[in-house]
């Protein structure tokens, strides 16, 4: 959907977008949005209103024309069992950007990950549980530390398609039917 771009505010990683457009944007909080505005970034939806979406964009510094083209990459509300219980605890649903994996699990059809989060969430760790798995690709692991340098949601048809980059360790990419997600007691 091509958008109108009034203004654009930056608080940190927040970008506010004032925008024109005759209706709102189809897009729910905590929806992952794909945006081509001079350069091509991934922002997660923080607010949205009829005139205005504030995304939160892990870059901090971008480049913004007069129009950006804004289309829905991924819903994890909707998508991923227990989203909406770790955003209630969170205030959002994390992107894993710098979390640890402390625990993984690579079988024939299913992936489990535990992931500490990031700093200044970093007491927090979250399983991921993705059934249905297929086309299992990843990198082997660093024994001694693996760290995500980004993960990529997205749909392809009725699946989903995860991709993991690391910034050192595990990564890895798969299909699956199903996620489950949830907070777990971090080890000491």
């Amino acid at each position: 959907m091509k958008v109108a771009i009034e203004k654009v505010e930056q608080s940190g990683k927040e970008y506010t977008i004032r925008y024109q457009l005759e209706k709102p944007l189809p897009f729910d909080l905590h929806d992952i949005v794909m945006l081509q505005a001079g350069d091509y970034v991934v922002g997660s939806v923080r607010q949205l209103d009829a005139e205005q979406i504030t995304l939160y964009i892990s870059e901090e510094e971008l480049t913004w024309g007069d129009q950006t083209i804004i289309q829905l990459a991924f819903s994890p509300t909707v998508s991923i069992r227990g989203s909406k219980e770790i955003i209630a605890e969170l205030g959002h649903f994390p992107d894993f950007e710098e979390g640890i994996i402390t625990g993984y699990e690579i079988g024939k059809d299913r992936v489990e990950l535990t992931v500490q989060l990031a700093e200044p969430l970093s007491d927090h760790e979250v399983k991921l549980t993705f059934m249905e798995a297929f086309d299992i690709e990843f990198s082997p692991p660093d024994a001694r530390l693996n760290v995500i340098s980004e993960v990529d949601f997205r749909y392809d048809g009725t699946d989903m398609v995860v991709d993991i980059e690391a910034a050192q360790g595990l990564s890895g990419s798969f299909f699956c039917g199903g996620i489950q997600a949830e907070l777990v007691q971090k080890d000491n």
